[in-house]
């Protein structure tokens, strides 16, 4: 004996089935930002302390600033945004211009090392370490789940 079956699967409940907790495009979407994450804090670089003396020794806040949050829009895409919440995550990235003025400042190198002093000082800048793009690029050449970005 034979009977038809018919099975209707209709988009939503794909998306859901995919998208949500627990599906494999949800599932990827947090591994993908994780691993991310762990290039990105394995690559942050951490001030020495004496540097840092005339804000209270603090270093470490850049490294300990990763994080991401993951976006649903109309059930057909996901999306993950991996951000730094740094004051300064904008320099670290893309780097600053040359500045001179009246700073208060500590240094390895003053005498005593990490004194803190007030004076004209000018810096030449420096260049961008571009942590996120390059842990986005090594994440994405390990899977092989996305090219290069720039």
């Amino acid at each position: 004996m034979a009977a038809d079956v018919e099975v209707h699967v209709d988009d939503r409940a794909i998306i859901t089935a995919l998208n949500t907790p627990g599906g494999a495009v949800y599932e990827w979407r947090d591994q993908a930002a994780e691993g991310i994450i762990g290039i990105a804090i394995a690559n942050s670089p951490v001030n020495d302390v004496l540097n840092a003396q005339h804000r209270g020794g603090v270093v470490g806040t850049f490294k300990a600033s990763w994080a991401y949050d993951r976006v649903g829009s109309n059930g057909h895409r996901v999306r993950a945004t991996v951000f730094n919440g740094a004051d300064h995550a904008e320099f670290v990235e893309f780097g600053r211009a040359p500045s001179k003025g009246v700073e208060t400042f500590s240094w390895r190198s003053f005498t005593p090392p990490g004194d803190i002093q007030t004076r004209l000082h000018g810096t030449i800048g420096y260049r961008g370490r571009h942590i996120l793009r390059d842990a986005t690029n090594a994440r994405g050449a390990a899977t092989g789940d996305w090219g290069p970005v720039s």
